[in-house]
């Protein structure tokens, strides 16, 4: 009967280390993506600050 409960105690570990790698995983995975949404965004910034100074300057203010 241990046998059986150290088998199934293994198997609980097992899929515990199994999900907090794939947690781990999940997380890096977003902040490499909210790191390419803020770089994205402060480009997409400074266009239109690049923009809105071409205007400004050729509307003559």
């Amino acid at each position: 009967m241990s046998d059986i409960k150290t088998k199934i105690e293994d198997a609980g570990q097992a899929a515990k280390d199994a999900a907090k790698k794939a947690g781990e995983k999940i997380k890096e995975g977003a902040d490499v993506v909210a790191d390419k949404a803020a770089e994205a965004a402060h480009a997409a910034g400074e266009k239109l600050k690049q923009a809105g100074q071409t205007l400004k300057e050729k509307s003559g203010d």
